[in-house]
C-alpha cells in the first residue's frame, strides 16, 4: 500500500544570529530523494521566524521536468511565525536516488531565521522569480562563521523536508544527532547497504545539539534539544520505522564553555532522558537504537569527571538500551580508550575525520544488516 515517506530532511534551528536576509530573489537547492513515488511534496518551516514568511512561488524539477507547486491551490502562501506548511502534492515522479531541484521565490524582504548548515549549498538568484528556470544565474554567496569557528556557506533556510508517495522502504531510519551525525555517516550507511537492504537513512543532525538542554540565545543555532525536537523531528517523520539516538557528547562538552556549567548533567539524568525517548519511540511503534558516546579526551574543557559520566552512560547503553551501536568502540584508541584513535581524529580530539565517519558508517551498517537479516558485506 502506497504512503507518504520522507525522502530528504534537514533539522532546522534558529539562525537569526547570522544575519542573512534577501529581497526579491529565488533560492535554489538540489537534494537527493532516498525514496521514490508518483507524487512528491515539500515542507517549508518558519519555526523560528519573527514575522510571517511570504512565499511567492515554489517549483520542483526532476530529470529536466519542472512543475510548479501549489499551497492549498494557490501559487504562493504566507506561513505564520512559528509554523510549518507543506505544499500540495505535486505530480512529479521520483525514483530512489533522484536529484530534486527545489526553487523557492521570496518576493519580500526576508530575514533568514530558520534553517541549518546544510551539506547542500544554496544558490541565490539575481532579482526576480526564477523558479523552474533552466537559465538560473546565481550571485556569489558569502561565507559566514560557523559555530565551530570554521567558515561555511550561508545556511539553507526554510526548506525542511521532501516526501514521496509510494511503497514503504524496508527500513526508514531517523538519525537524531549532533555535528558528528551532520557530518554524513547516515548517508554513507545508505550507500553501504544499497545492494542488500532498501534502507532510508534520514540525517537529523544539528551541530552543537544536545540531548537534554535547549540552547540560550547566544548559541541558538545549536538547535532545540533532542528531548524538545523528538516529536517533530522523529515521531512526525512520514514512514519512519526506526530511530537512532546519537546525542550526548555536547551535554558533557558544552557546559562551562559555550553553555552554563550548571547545564552539566549527571549520568542518571542522561540515562533518564534516553529511557524517556526510547519509551516514546516504542509507543509510536519505532525500533530504537542508542549510540554510545564517542571519546573526546583532550578536547577543550574535558576532564576526569566528565569522562566518568560518559563511561557510566555508555555502560548503561550497552546493557539496557533496546538496541545499541557501539560508536565508542568503533573510534576509541587501542592505547587509551578515553581518546579518539589518532587515525580517526580530525585534529580537535572531538570530531572524527573522513576515516572516522566511514568507521561509524560501517558500525551502523553492520548493526542494521544484523537486525534485518542480511549480510554485513
Amino acid at each position: 500500500m502506497d504512503q507518504w515517506n520522507a525522502g530528504w530532511v534537514q533539522s532546522v534551528s534558529d539562525i537569526r544570529a547570522y544575519g542573512s536576509a534577501t529581497t526579491d530573489v529565488t533560492l535554489r537547492v538540489r537534494v537527493r530523494s532516498a525514496v521514490g513515488g508518483d507524487r512528491t511534496r515539500v515542507e517549508l518551516s518558519n519555526r523560528f521566524g519573527d514575522a510571517p514568511l511570504v512565499v511567492g512561488a515554489l517549483s520542483l524539477s526532476v530529470a529536466g521536468r519542472s512543475v510548479s507547486a501549489r499551497f492549498a491551490g494557490h501559487t504562493g502562501t504566507t506561513i505564520p511565525a512559528g509554523r510549518t506548511q507543506w505544499t500540495d502534492p505535486v505530480a512529479l515522479r521520483l525514483s530512489r536516488g533522484s536529484e530534486v531541484t527545489v526553487d523557492l521565490y521570496l518576493p519580500a524582504a526576508t530575514a533568514h531565521t530558520t534553517g541549518n548548515f546544510s551539506r547542500m549549498p544554496v544558490e541565490i538568484s539575481q532579482p526576480g522569480d526564477h523558479t523552474g528556470s533552466p537559465d538560473f544565474r546565481p550571485v556569489p554567496t558569502p561565507t559566514i562563521p560557523a559555530p565551530d569557528g570554521s567558515r561555511l556557506p550561508v545556511p539553507l533556510p526554510f526548506i525542511s523536508g521532501l516526501e514521496g508517495f509510494g511503497p514503504a522502504p524496508q527500513a526508514l531510519v531517523v538519525c537524531l544527532g549532533d555535528s558528528i551525525t551532520a557530518g554524513g555517516w547516515p548517508e554513507e550507511v545508505q550507500e553501504l547497504l544499497a545492494d542488500r537492504l532498501e534502507v532510508v537513512m534520514l540525517n537529523r543532525g544539528i551541530a552543537g545539539n544536545r540531548l537534554r538542554s535547549d540552547p540560550d540565545a547566544s548559541i541558538a543555532s545549536y538547535g532545540p534539544s533532542g528531548l524538545t525536537r523528538f516529536e517533530y523531528d522523529v515521531l512526525a517523520t512520514a514512514g519512519a520505522s526506526e530511530v537512532v539516538i546519537a546525542l550526548g557528547t555536547n551535554d558533557l562538552g558544552l557546559p562551562g564553555a559555550t553553555a552554563p556549567l550548571s547545564d552539566l548533567p549527571s549520568a542518571e539524568q542522561m540515562i533518564e532522558t534516553y529511557q524517556s525517548l526510547a519509551d516514546r519511540a516504542a509507543a509510536a511503534g519505532l525500533r530504537v537504537t542508542i549510540a554510545t558516546i564517542t571519546p573526546f579526551w583532550q578536547a577543550e574543557g574535558y576532564d576526569e569527571s566528565r569522562e566518568a559520566i560518559r563511561q557510566t552512560v555508555n555502560d548503561w547503553i550497552r546493557s539496557s538500551a533496546p538496541h545499541f551501536v557501539d560508536f565508542d568502540q568503533a573510534l576509541r584508541s587501542t592505547q587509551d580508550p578515553r581518546r579518539l584513535g589518532p587515525e580517526y581524529d580530525s585534529g580537535d580530539h572531538l570530531h572524527p575525520n573522513s576515516d572516522g565517519d566511514e568507521r561509524l558508517a560501517q558500525a551502523m551498517a553492520a548493526h542494521l544488516a544484523m537486525r534485518h537479516g542480511v549480510s554485513a558485506g
